[in-house]
């Protein structure tokens, strides 16, 4: 109710927020939960103990702003001990009215290639259900994948640069409510930088590099921000020809393994 009456967008529960008595889905939980979603209009993340047939999992179930279920997450590597079964259908992300979200679950913090993942399908806030706070693992992947990070039952949300984000209100102990601007976004220095020039200059006043990482992070990156009511940074380097850092990596990762099959030269 608190997160619902702050008109948040999407709120997360804690992992199992409801016990380990496994229930089907839709069921008990994520009917009650859904009817808040709907009352508020707003999207609810609710971790459950899913009853799936004769397998149990640890489930994440994504609610939409009418209370219907939109998805589910299904924790690929379980904890020794939780008497669950293990998820074979891996990463997914979610299209949502505002953004694109993915969940990873507690013990997949400890797996990369769950964050690269989350990369190569283009999440924008990665939503991590959780018994403990992450850590530094939480501000590398933030700053390495681009992508916000929510833990959820405790630890910082991480901002896009590896650093936790500010403000952050806190309603309720353990309760966290943020604004997340999913408009910025890196440019690589590779390039870039005339084209760069030339859209400072021509949209002054609408868009700035709100940091140079390079300055004291040895990233070659710039940090885009619209500063004007209907502007969009990402709109505007689409139409200077300016690839975001994410879509430059992810080309040059697909065009350099393709000349790596071919045997081409770079």
């Amino acid at each position: 109710h608190v997160a619902g009456k702050r008109g948040v967008d999407i709120a997360c529960l804690p992992e199992e927020f409801a016990g380990t008595k496994a229930e089907p889905v839709p069921g008990p939980t994520t009917d009650a939960v859904a009817a808040l979603a709907k009352q508020y209009h707003m999207y609810v993340i609710c971790p459950i103990r899913e009853q799936a047939g004769d397998r149990e999992y640890n489930t994440a179930v994504l609610l939409d702003r009418k209370g219907q279920v939109a998805g589910y997450y299904r924790k690929v590597f379980v904890f020794w001990g939780e008497k669950v079964h293990c998820s074979t259908e891996g990463v997914k992300v979610f299209e949502t009215d505002f953004g694109r979200i993915g969940i990873l679950t507690c013990f997949d913090l400890n797996y990369p290639e769950l964050w690269q993942r989350c990369d190569d399908l283009d999440a924008e806030i990665v939503f991590w259900p959780s018994a403990y706070g992450g850590g530094s693992p939480l501000h590398a992947f933030a700053i390495l994948y681009h992508y916000y990070l929510v833990p959820v039952g405790a630890g910082n949300i991480m901002d896009i640069t590896g650093q936790p984000v500010a403000p952050v209100e806190k309603p309720l102990p353990k309760q966290f409510i943020a604004t997340l601007d999913l408009d910025r976004c890196f440019a690589h220095y590779d390039f870039n930088r005339q084209k760069v020039e030339k859209m400072l200059k021509e949209h002054a006043g609408e868009i700035k590099v709100e940091r140079m990482l390079s300055d004291q992070d040895l990233a070659p990156w710039w940090l885009f921000q619209a500063t004007k009511p209907g502007v969009r940074a990402r709109d505007l380097l689409q139409e200077h020809g300016i690839e975001t850092l994410r879509e430059y990596q992810h080309r040059s990762r697909r065009q350099i393994n393709e000349a790596r099959a071919k045997g081409e030269r770079i």
